[in-house]
């Protein structure tokens, strides 16, 4: 039987370089977008390593990252100049704000993908300009009816694009792995540490009113009052924060830190917050808004219990594993919080077996462990190495010949990490 001249003889893959471009509006360290888009560039360098023919370019309008691959180019125009744009065989786009490449879309006649982060509803925003910006990522989002395939980190974001009117069919979830490598724990024993009783609680992300932080320092305000054994540690960027909150958080700080109750560690590195992670009993997520939500995903890994609110998609990347609450609900918080810390607190008093209260029921710890080890399958890095892969694949089908599996065959080979000087 004759082999298509288009496809390479003995691989069953095309028989030129295929050439990819991949779009974000910032490609900047701390980043949650940013980070998905490296760690796609990262998975597309590998599988060309391993023998794939691929050619990869990375535009975007700003970039601390000095990598020969990423090319900045600060508006459409510039970007219509380039000859890597115009040859491209796929088009994939990173969306969550508004940034004007992505109108992009509307000039190219080969096959697309976006990638769709959800958007930070405008009223939780403070900055004018970030406002606007949502704003305009909010209208804009019609746009993807341009797009020849749609992903979206969550099913959140998937059932909001749906009630958009956008073809369901066109949309699939790919969801996003831990950012930080190193939080990763063997399964805890909550009740078999030395610790007495004290309870540690933990806060990862941005300190910003949207992300619930002082709801969060309410419902420890009232717990304190009568449980001085519970230590909340935040672990923020102050880069991404807003000054007030902060303000907040080191008066916080300057009452409860002597006490030995409120611990404040700026800035810290992905080893720290490793760190944190593995020292906690539970991760609070009291967030008014979440598209995804990568630290509860970092939490679960490392074996912490997660309490959130029940704002976006928060509920669905805990699984049932935790508790939920009514967002913006200070006591109610500091209902959950006293209700596990009980728990604990009994099991390690008199050495019965722990039980978790979770949304889904009381749960043995056993029970608990293997339900979390199911839940992140399809949160891992293999998981979100081979579907991309494999979307990959059916964007290069629609423009050329190629045999299944030409791409994700490549993942046998060894993993690298996302590293850029």
């Amino acid at each position: 039987m004759e082999v298509s001249p288009i496809l390479e003889s003995t691989r069953g893959q095309p028989a030129r370089p295929v050439r990819v471009a991949l779009y974000g509006g910032i490609i900047l360290r701390h980043d949650a977008v940013s980070t998905s888009l490296l760690r796609k560039l990262d998975v597309l360098r590998r599988a060309r390593e391993a023998g794939a023919p691929l050619d990869v370019t990375v535009f975007t309008q700003a970039s601390d990252f000095d990598d020969p691959e990423i090319h900045v180019v600060p508006h459409l125009g510039a970007l219509m100049r380039q000859r890597a744009f115009n040859e491209a065989d796929v088009h994939i786009f990173e969306y969550g704000m508004w940034y004007e490449l992505f109108n992009a879309l509307f000039l190219i006649d080969r096959p697309s993908l976006v990638v769709d982060h959800n958007t930070t509803p405008p009223e939780l925003v403070d900055d004018p300009v970030v406002e606007a910006a949502c704003e305009k990522a909010i209208r804009e989002r019609h746009n993807l009816h341009q797009a020849s395939m749609i992903v979206t980190v969550s099913e959140f974001t998937r059932n909001q694009l749906v009630e958009m009117g956008l073809e369901p069919e066109k949309i699939s979830v790919l969801h996003l792995p831990p950012n930080n490598a190193q939080a990763e724990q063997p399964r805890r024993e909550f009740a078999g540490r030395s610790l007495g009783g004290i309870i540690e609680l933990l806060y990862v992300g941005r300190l910003v009113k949207a992300k619930g932080v002082l709801d969060l320092l309410a419902a420890m305000d009232k717990l304190w009052a009568d449980d001085v054994d519970l230590h909340l540690t935040f672990a923020g960027s102050t880069r991404f924060s807003q000054p007030d909150v902060l303000e907040a958080v080191d008066r916080a700080v300057a009452r409860r830190g002597p006490e030995g109750q409120l611990t404040f560690v700026r800035d810290a590195d992905d080893d720290e917050i490793a760190r944190l992670y593995a020292s906690s009993d539970v991760f609070v997520m009291p967030s008014h808004h979440e598209g995804y939500c990568v630290p509860v995903v970092e939490a679960l890994q490392s074996g912490c219990f997660v309490i959130g609110s029940d704002a976006g998609n928060i509920p669905n990347v805990m699984g049932g594993l935790g508790m939920v609450y009514p967002v913006r609900d200070a006591d109610t918080l500091a209902e959950r919080i006293s209700r596990f810390a009980a728990r604990v607190r009994a099991a390690r008093t008199d050495g019965s077996p722990l039980v978790l209260p979770t949304s889904a029921g009381d749960v043995g710890l056993g029970a608990w462990h293997d339900a979390v080890d199911r839940h992140l399958r399809t949160y891992s890095v293999e998981n979100f190495d081979a579907r991309f892969l494999g979307l990959v694949e059916e964007l290069v089908a629609m423009e050329m010949e190629a045999r299944a599996g030409w791409l994700t065959r490549t993942l046998r080979s060894p993993r690298s990490v996302l590293q850029h000087s």
